[in-house]
């Protein structure tokens, strides 16, 4: 008898995507501020609309948002994440960042598809990072069949796309775990960059490599030291900079003498 009331009670809630959403849009409001949307639009270099809310702001929105709808599980969170991502404004994208965070522990490799969907038509780092290192990179640490998704992305013509298989394995670099072996099939490839890539593409992948080699430096020195030691030479100075700024002195010191 319990079950049964349990299945009609889970059948019979339908979240209306639309009210969510209108729900979203008129706490944004509460919080616009018209003069940091044109300072946030143009420091992002934004082709999107701003309200100008901050993201504290964003992450107590959808916070409070989940505190207040203990009923939906992941699946409806991701599917209304979906309807959130459409969207011109940067900030409602910015929610769907929290709301995916905030569940990054019941994520899995099936919502990799519509993450997907989300990084391919990300503006900019503010949109992607939070989902790459914590979304992706939740899904990564849980289940290692992910990597079929990396190594597609790598190759993708998209560098935000490039980014987030450079980023997925953060969480795992901060506790000096993770596959080397991947992460160094991911990455090699990059250090030779294409004649037609843009200033921009060229900063965020070397920028990525290096902090993911950062985040590694302090938990597994051995690993970033001796990645940095085979491909010193095709290292941008940037990419080398951020890899090798928090191993110890003494790692250093023998880098720097090679």
């Amino acid at each position: 008898m319990g079950q049964a009331i349990i299945a009609r009670i889970s059948i019979s809630f339908q979240m209306n995507t639309t009210k969510e959403i209108n729900y979203f849009k008129d706490e944004l409001n509460k919080y616009s501020n018209p003069d940091r949307a044109i300072g946030e639009k143009r420091y992002l270099k934004s082709p999107m609309d701003h309200y100008g809310v901050t993201m504290p702001q964003i992450r107590k929105i959808a916070l409070t948002w989940i505190k207040d709808h203990p009923e939906v599980n992941v699946d409806e969170i991701v599917k209304l994440c979906q309807k959130l991502w459409n969207t011109h404004w940067h900030e409602e994208r910015m929610i769907v960042d929290s709301l995916l965070e905030a569940n990054r522990h019941q994520l899995s490799i099936h919502h990799l598809p519509i993450i997907e969907t989300f990084i391919t038509t990300v503006t900019g780092w503010a949109q992607l990072d939070g989902v790459a290192v914590l979304a992706v990179g939740s899904i990564v640490d849980k289940d290692k069949n992910a990597a079929k998704y990396l190594s597609k992305w790598i190759k993708s013509d998209n560098f935000w796309v490039r980014r987030a298989a450079i980023l997925s394995q953060i969480l795992e670099f901060r506790r000096g775990q993770g596959d080397f072996k991947l992460f160094e099939h991911l990455v090699a490839p990059q250090f030779a960059e294409g004649k037609d890539w843009s200033k921009e593409e060229r900063f965020f992948i070397r920028k990525a490599i290096g902090w993911a080699l950062r985040e590694l430096a302090p938990h597994n020195p051995e690993a970033a030291f001796n990645f940095a030691k085979k491909y010193k030479t095709q290292m941008s100075g940037l990419t080398y900079r951020e890899a090798t700024r928090k191993l110890p002195t003494n790692y250093q010191t023998k880098l720097a003498s090679l």
